[in-house]
């Protein structure tokens, strides 16, 4: 190992992810090369790597919930043997298949949503399910229940209530302006199907033009933006939040 790595990496060898990606940079390299030599040297037919396994002497351990491995060295005979078989894909296949890491506004990610009632090890457990955005969350709650999150994340039933609450608050997702004034848009997955919600603002209601589909759109007074709202969703569920884009909102206690 280089002495320029850090103490850790030198005695634990290289996260698994980053040995991959080394692997495959190099294979990369090598496709490049043949593609050039086949362009350049104008030849009907050449050679190319399909397929590559690899059976690795290492030794596997895990820290802070990541793999780490270290290439066995001279007359260490007690390593693990790792088998790894490498094959091709096409971009198509990579698109379709990879994680979808659509930019989402830092004002509305999982991190700020759940807060400090959750810790790092509780948000990477729910990242291992596939949920990294405030939307997924609130996707998996709708189609698989609090219950099954839990168990599949490994997170205590009543903290993860907790931060699904928080997420499924009300947030402005924009401000915009039209010929008869502004509008607020708010994104709000607590809203039932078929029932407009109250709000009000600065002392007076606040008109709403749109309930549907988790979204509300308000029609404020120009005294009201910039105020907190109450937003009354009916059956006890009541939340706060200010009318200003990117706003995150908050549940409470029925007035």
């Amino acid at each position: 190992m280089s002495a320029q790595l850090p103490l850790l990496v030198q005695d634990s060898g290289v996260p698994f992810d980053l040995f991959i990606q080394a692997l495959t940079e190099q294979l990369d390299k090598a496709q490049a090369s043949m593609a050039i030599k086949a362009r350049v040297g104008r030849m009907p037919m050449t050679f190319a790597v399909k397929d590559v396994s690899i059976d690795l002497r290492a030794f596997v351990q895990m820290i802070d919930d990541e793999v780490y491995l270290r290439p066995a060295g001279p007359g260490e005979s007690d390593a693990s043997t790792v088998k790894l078989a490498l094959t091709t894909i096409t971009k198509a296949m990579v698109e379709e298949n990879a994680v979808d890491f659509k930019a989402e506004d830092p004002k509305f990610s999982l991190k700020e949503a759940l807060g400090d009632g959750i810790s790092d090890d509780e948000k990477r457990r729910l990242e291992r399910i596939g949920v990294r955005t405030i939307t997924q969350l609130n996707e998996l709650k709708a189609t698989a229940g609090t219950d099954v999150i839990a168990r599949l994340s490994r997170m205590p039933v009543n903290r993860l209530q907790q931060a699904m609450m928080r997420a499924a608050a009300p947030r402005v997702t924009r401000v915009d302006r039209n010929g008869q004034g502004e509008r607020v848009h708010l994104n709000a997955p607590g809203l039932r199907a078929g029932r407009l919600p109250l709000v009000r603002a600065a002392g007076t209601a606040v008109p709403v033009v749109s309930a549907s589909d988790g979204e509300i759109v308000l029609a404020p007074m120009a005294m009201q933006l910039g105020c907190e709202a109450e937003v009354d969703f009916g059956d006890g569920d009541f939340a706060r939040v200010q009318l200003t884009e990117g706003q995150l909102g908050r549940w409470e206690a029925a007035p």
